[in-house]
């Protein structure tokens, strides 16, 4: 009879934490929009469009509090032969709590993408990455 109330508390000990772990585990999950777990960058982004031959190029990344110096650089790239090839680049760097790009460039027809590169430092290291923005044809 203590064998079977033993075994009874082993399962609903069992089935409680089964179902309380997976609710734990959401709680801590602390993931940027991103989708990787950064601790001095807080989002990142590159856009295109083209308009008539004149194609606009954006690249933004904003730090966390814990940041304390951004490098940012936004790459017009166009597809040929079957990879993508620098057409123009422009770079900045900020140590306020986020960096933009925001440049205008005349391009033929094509496709066009761009490609924005961060790195962020803080007091243990630096976090970087690349986000790019959709295609465009022209």
């Amino acid at each position: 009879m203590l064998t079977k109330k033993l075994l009874s508390l082993g399962i609903c000990m069992l089935i409680l934490f089964s179902f309380s772990t997976p609710l734990l585990a959401a709680e801590a999950n602390t993931s940027s929009p991103l989708g990787v777990n950064y601790v001095y960058i807080n989002k990142a982004s590159s856009t295109l469009s083209i308009s008539n031959g004149t194609a606009s190029i954006n690249g933004y990344v904003q730090k966390t509090p814990s940041g304390t110096s951004i490098q940012l650089t936004s790459t017009l790239q166009r597809y040929s032969s079957g990879s993508w090839a620098t057409v123009a680049s422009w770079s900045t760097t900020s140590a306020s709590s986020s960096a933009s790009i925001s440049q205008i460039y005349t391009v033929y027809s094509g496709t066009y993408r761009v490609a924005t590169s961060y790195s962020v430092s803080g007091p243990n290291g630096t976090e970087s990455g690349t986000v790019y923005s959709t295609t465009e044809t022209y």
